[in-house]
């Protein structure tokens, strides 16, 4: 039986990552985890542990529900704290506690994680991360979000050399503007103003050409494919899912 984890799987990515897995039959079990329980019923061949990854008993908690081999890791928690540890007055320069915290989320925390479970990576096991497009471009909006993804994405890169002689391979994906359940704590008419200005890709539905809201399925697409045999020569990479909306930022 070939087992694969993702972490933040009650989020919109994070469930279609494991929806995903299963039908295309990437792995034939997938433990998924988050520190909400499920609020619908799981697809067959999957299982929910409810635990804190970002503290130590719930590391313990799941290095104790999970197998002794593992063939996909797909790391999926991220994002910031809403509402944040403290009132930001200026996005440059948030408060000490709340720039730590965003970094132990986007970057810690997934090598804390990745760290515990690589000795259970079978040889032809694959990472996955999920990153985002700020960790492409200046992010002023949240550069501590954006710092931290790219040191995310540096080290991820660093770990495909160190990984590549045990058959592991690491890659990323980094979706654009997808709603999810940080946005859902900010504002949905500010999400779809961002999309509509910086998301160039226009898809048809029906007779004419219409906007399609990118979706947590389209980012667990690409997710699964860098997971699957199709992909056994590609590492080290990352793949926006974005609809050009990294593009569209960097012409500007």
């Amino acid at each position: 039986m070939t087992v694969g984890l993702v972490t933040a799987a009650q989020g919109g990515i994070g469930r279609a990552v494991v929806e995903r897995l299963l039908a295309e039959k990437i792995v034939s079990r997938v433990i998924g985890v988050d520190v909400v329980e499920p609020s619908a019923p799981s697809p067959e061949g999957a299982e929910f542990v409810c635990c804190d990854l970002r503290s130590e008993e719930g590391l313990q908690e799941l290095a104790d529900a999970v197998p002794p081999e593992l063939s996909v890791l797909v790391n999926v928690l991220g994002g910031e704290r809403q509402p944040p540890l403290s009132k930001i007055e200026d996005v440059a320069w948030p408060p000490p506690e709340v720039w730590e915290d965003i970094v132990d989320l986007n970057l810690s925390g997934v090598y804390r994680l990745t760290r515990l479970l690589v000795p259970r990576l079978l040889s032809g096991s694959v990472i996955c991360t999920v990153s985002s497009i700020a960790a492409t471009m200046p992010w002023t909006v949240s550069p501590a979000y954006g710092a931290a993804k790219a040191a995310l994405e540096h080290w991820s890169l660093s770990l495909a050399v160190l990984l590549a002689e045990d058959g592991i391979r690491v890659n990323l994906v980094r979706p654009g503007f997808v709603w999810s359940r940080q946005w859902q704590l900010v504002d949905r008419d500010e999400f779809e103003s961002l999309a509509r200005d910086r998301v160039p890709l226009r898809q048809v539905s029906g007779p004419a050409r219409a906007s399609r809201e990118q979706s947590g399925t389209d980012v667990a697409d690409a997710i699964a494919y860098l997971c699957s045999s199709s992909a056994r020569h590609v590492t080290g990479q990352a793949i926006n899912v974005d609809g050009g909306a990294a593009l569209v930022r960097a012409a500007r």
